[in-house]
């Protein structure tokens, strides 16, 4: 697209304002302090921006999932220089992600919140706590999955769109960490499972995920919280060879 004009940027933006308040939205629940819904439209509004400079019609992919990606990366990259601050909630959250791991594996078998409260001497409700930062200390987006050797987030649209760099794709063994990923995810418990679909790719909000299971929209982001735990251990024994 190259360089827009500013006529043709407020066109782009007055036609994804509405992507931009939905990821708002989306990733405005449970915020750190300091950090509000209006912080996240205005971060989303940056990425459109962006997008809107970087996008490429020889792209392998459309204007919509160019932004769709760039609003989103841009909104959780708001939300992450927030979070990264507290290196404690941060060692809580791998503590929790690493006993949900060693107990299924020493199990064989998907474990209760209250067994892996039990096993780090917790309250169940602190244990929620933790679990519900999860959120937005560990955001996982299903189709951002590729990282980097210094643990940063690839823009996977761009290595596809490169089609003379195939070092990069073949290094990042994208499809295969999918099927990793695919794999985790059947592994699940049906409840996380399920909330994971409707999250991602129903695309409906915590509050409306809470209706369908019959549970307090708390109790949602929690389930989704522990879900990305899960596989974000998977990914990581993924990258260790383990």
């Amino acid at each position: 697209m190259g360089k827009v004009t500013k006529k043709q940027r407020e066109k782009i933006v007055e036609q994804f304002l509405p992507r931009v308040k939905y990821y708002a939205g989306k990733y405005a629940f449970g915020l750190p302090p300091g950090l509000s819904y209006e912080d996240l439209v205005s971060a989303g509004i940056v990425g459109l921006l962006e997008a809107a400079e970087r996008y490429d019609p020889e792209m392998n992919a459309s204007l919509s999932t160019f932004a769709d990606f760039r609003i989103r990366g841009a909104i959780i990259d708001e939300v992450r220089a927030m979070q990264w601050a507290s290196k404690d909630a941060r060692k809580k959250l791998d503590d929790v992600r690493q006993t949900y791991s060693a107990m299924e594996k020493e199990m064989n078998r998907s474990v209760s919140d209250e067994e892996v409260a039990e096993r780090l001497n917790l309250t169940l409700d602190d244990l929620y706590k933790t679990l519900s930062t999860a959120n937005t200390l560990n955001m996982l987006n299903i189709d951002d999955i590729a990282v980097n050797t210094d643990g940063e987030t690839l823009d996977i649209l761009e290595c596809v769109a490169k089609e003379d760099d195939t070092d990069v794709i073949e290094q990042l063994n994208l499809k295969e960490l999918k099927s990793v990923l695919g794999e985790a995810i059947n592994e699940l418990p049906e409840k996380e499972r399920l909330v994971l679909t409707l999250y991602y790719y129903e695309e409906l909000t915590m509050k409306e995920i809470g209706k369908v299971l019959d549970v307090s929209e708390s109790r949602v982001c929690q389930l989704h919280g522990k879900t990305l735990l899960k596989l974000r251990s998977k990914v990581e024994s993924f990258r260790n060879g383990s």
